[in-house]
């Protein structure tokens, strides 16, 4: 039988990340919102924290925490600030997780201890002018330049969370796709 009582841990974490948001957070949200502010320098605090990169490994710089915690320090945040919360959960989880599960070793050495600790903020890129949200249907391709072992993407995507102010964008693009007649005269 599974337990769904949340450990002492989860308890200890979740009460850090309330006591973060009621101090650093709650008395600035009118402000920021009307002022249109992203406070950069409360991801940097949370990344003191640990917040930043909850899932991340202690070997790459992160917190090595379960989803547990996760869920627990983004409600907490979100409670406060629905804004600050998505963005935090973008950066964890749509950034920093796809460098986690998909990242070579070198990669997660070079990137995740900046993201883990809030040195830098990772954004994410999907949406494209004719698809929405619809990954299936994206024209964006990556291709390898065949120099330097980069991809080249190649397409418009629109949407990003956290562009601006991101010093990191994770953006999809298809390595391998087989477009139908339809979609190569779009």
């Amino acid at each position: 039988m599974m337990n769904f009582l949340a450990s002492e841990l989860t308890q200890q974490v979740a009460h850090t990340a309330r006591d973060f948001a009621n101090k650093h957070i709650k008395p600035h949200v009118m402000e920021w919102d009307e002022q249109q502010i992203f406070p950069l320098h409360v991801f940097k605090a949370m990344g003191e924290l640990g917040l930043m990169g909850v899932l991340v490994p202690e070997q790459y710089g992160g917190a090595g925490l379960s989803y547990f915690e996760y869920v627990a320090i983004i409600q907490e945040i979100a409670k406060v600030c629905g804004s600050v919360g998505l963005s935090l959960a973008a950066h964890n989880s749509l950034c920093t997780g796809h460098i986690l599960a998909f990242g070579n070793d070198e990669q997660k050495k070079k990137y995740l201890p900046k993201l883990a600790h809030g040195e830098w903020l990772g954004a994410w890129g999907l949406t494209e002018a004719n698809t929405g949200s619809d990954a299936g249907n994206m024209m964006t391709t990556a291709v390898r330049d065949g120099v330097r072992m980069l991809a080249v993407i190649m397409g418009a995507p629109t949407y990003k969370i956290r562009n601006r102010d991101a010093s990191m964008l994770m953006n999809y693009g298809f390595s391998r796709k087989v477009l139908t007649e339809g979609q190569r005269h779009r």
